[in-house]
């Protein structure tokens, strides 16, 4: 049984490859089609511009990626020899590490080691926090399925790529492949969010928020409620979504991480919904001011056209009256 699931999630995986892969292409050919119909040349360059964009989007990653040094890989048994010389080299490894200089901590000491870990997996949540965060805003406001699949795409890329960075090592090849395989897949659903079912995490949190932000709805105004919410249901998806990749890929670069595969993820889905519900809260209050401010400045400026008309009609009547009565006055 095990090993069907395995099999399953393996061919889910290429299947969410291929469909991104496909995306990209149809996008790239969208693009590419308008530019043609400018000028042939034209086209031809912004595809050429187009295939050198994506081989610079995946290989310049690859490329930092390598730099990094490989994976330590800690022995299972904690009482072997093997296992003292991994925390020996990770000892070396993290006191060339920016992140622990910085911090001031003494990696060789007793507790250091343990300090350290904190200290890196701080950086790697503030990190995923703000890639959150930013993602919920754009993708909130934007309102766009392709624009908003483009967005989580360079935001997790990113993202995965800085946790590794901080940790100073690259996941092996095969979890860094299931990793972008990950994202691909996301930006993927990204684009198709009616079909995400992660309502058990995503519709408490926006229920709560609308309703805190409900009080301060101006009654009437039920549409520009609904579009409101559709707004932030969308960017609590995307954010959810990215929280889920930046603990996925801090438990893959950790190496004193116990955890299997199948437990980093469940652990990452609980850790998304837990810091889930405070990005939500302070992007939502920056989205749902500006949304009611310009609904405001909307409505002021129908009424003011309103009222302008309406006092050009009294004028026009009232000069009418005028002519009327100075005849019968004479």
């Amino acid at each position: 049984m095990i090993s069907e699931l395995k099999h399953f999630a393996k061919v889910l995986g290429l299947l969410l490859a291929t469909a991104f892969i496909i995306f990209l292409i149809n996008q790239i050919a969208g693009v590419v089609g308008l530019a043609s119909e400018v000028h042939p040349y034209f086209g031809i360059f912004i595809l050429l511009l187009a295939v050198a964009g994506v081989a610079i989007l995946i290989g310049y990653p690859l490329y930092l990626w390598w730099k990094l040094p490989p994976a330590l890989i800690p022995p299972h048994d904690k009482s072997s020899p093997e296992y003292d010389r991994f925390l020996e080299a990770y000892r070396k490894r993290l006191r060339t590490n920016p992140v622990i200089r910085e911090s001031g901590i003494d990696v060789m000491e007793e507790n250091g080691l343990e300090a350290g870990s904190k200290v890196m997996e701080l950086a790697a949540l503030k990190l995923t926090q703000n890639s959150a965060g930013a993602v919920f805003l754009s993708t909130a406001i934007s309102q766009s399925g392709r624009l908003d699949a483009f967005m989580v795409l360079m935001a997790q890329t990113r993202l995965v790529w800085n946790i590794a960075k901080i940790y100073n090592q690259r996941p092996n090849p095969r979890e860094l492949l299931w990793l972008y395989t990950n994202v691909a897949g996301t930006t993927f659903l990204a684009s198709k969010l009616e079909d995400i079912d992660i309502s058990q995490q995503v519709t408490p949190v926006v229920s709560k928020v609308m309703g805190n932000i409900a009080g301060g709805a101006i009654p009437g105004f039920a549409t520009a409620s609904s579009i409101l919410t559709n707004m932030v249901f969308e960017g609590t998806v995307n954010a959810f979504l990215t929280l889920r990749v930046g603990a996925i890929t801090r438990l893959y670069c950790d190496p004193l991480n116990r955890e299997t595969k199948s437990g980093a993820r469940r652990l990452a889905i609980k850790e998304a919904a837990i810091h889930l519900g405070s990005i939500v809260a302070e992007g939502s209050q920056k989205v749902s001011s500006t949304f009611w401010s310009a609904s405001k400045g909307a409505a002021s400026d129908v009424i003011g056209r309103a009222g302008g008309a309406v006092k050009g009609v009294g004028k026009r009547v009232t000069d009418r009256f005028t002519r009327i009565r100075k005849p019968s006055e004479n």
